[in-house]
């Protein structure tokens, strides 16, 4: 509000829980309390910790409270060109921005250009075109949704197409809706657990905006309803992985 763009980093998203008042009432709120006479260009970066044996305390993917919240944009990207293109964007951004980072995909290597490039919050992008089905994810569902999209193809002759929605708000329904269109089958995956997933939220809207081209109820696929735990070999099972998506995308499909 004094004029700066400042970028925070919280290390695990788990804690801005912590700082739920400054995001949710104060970042979230001033622009339009003040009348639209002051901004809260602000970047939250907050790390996810699902699937290194972090525990329940620095492990929980919580971008859906987030997008309950009026006035904050949530971004999570799945690739490092994806990642440096929203992050730039972000900064630019006159909103205050979650951003939400996969501890997951910091290994990940992948092309990154040198020069300046931006991805306008707000859109999706097609990873993978298909014609029998299409999923939905973000952050680090999306390799293994893209893996699983393989084996369907190699296995069942099944062309899975793989939407991957990069910002959850504001959410780019209309690329969703035209590839359900096309597909007549959708699934919706995220590490997020199932209760009060932002899944629900997707699964409800491509419901309502393409029920007529739909020839399946729409499916959702997130973490066990449960804390996450710290052992790997139960946080294994806890997960989403390449096999469960394969199992759900035979049943969508009735393969």
């Amino acid at each position: 509000m004094a004029g700066l763009r400042p970028v925070v980093e919280l290390m695990y998203m788990d804690f801005a829980l912590m700082a739920s008042d400054q995001i949710a009432n104060q970042a979230g709120k001033w622009h339009y309390m003040s009348g639209a006479s002051t901004t809260v260009p602000l970047v939250i970066r907050a790390s996810v910790g699902g699937g290194k044996g972090y525990g329940g305390q620095h492990s929980q993917s919580l971008e859906s409270m987030f997008c309950h919240i009026p006035g904050m944009v949530v971004v999570y990207p799945s690739t490092p060109y994806d990642a440096k293109g929203l992050l730039k964007a972000a900064i630019r951004s006159n909103d205050p921005v979650m951003f939400v980072e996969s501890q997951l995909l910091y290994g990940v290597k992948g092309p990154v250009p040198e020069e300046e490039y931006l991805i306008r919050l707000g859109e999706a992008d097609v990873k993978r075109a298909g014609t029998d089905a299409t999923v939905v994810g973000w952050g680090p569902a999306m390799p293994e949704l893209l893996a699983a999209a393989e084996l369907m193809q190699r296995d069942h002759g099944v062309s899975v197409e793989v939407v991957d929605i990069r910002t959850l708000v504001p959410l780019d329904l209309p690329t969703i809706v035209r590839s359900v269109q096309k597909t007549g089958k959708c699934m919706v995956c995220s590490q997020a657990i199932n209760i009060g997933s932002y899944t629900a939220d997707i699964a409800q809207r491509v419901q309502e905006e393409a029920f007529d081209y739909l020839d399946a109820p729409v499916l959702r696929l997130g973490a066990k309803d449960g804390i996450a735990p710290q052992a790997l070999n139960l946080e294994e099972v806890f997960l989403p992985h390449t096999g469960d998506m394969v199992a759900m995308l035979r049943r969508l499909c009735g393969v």
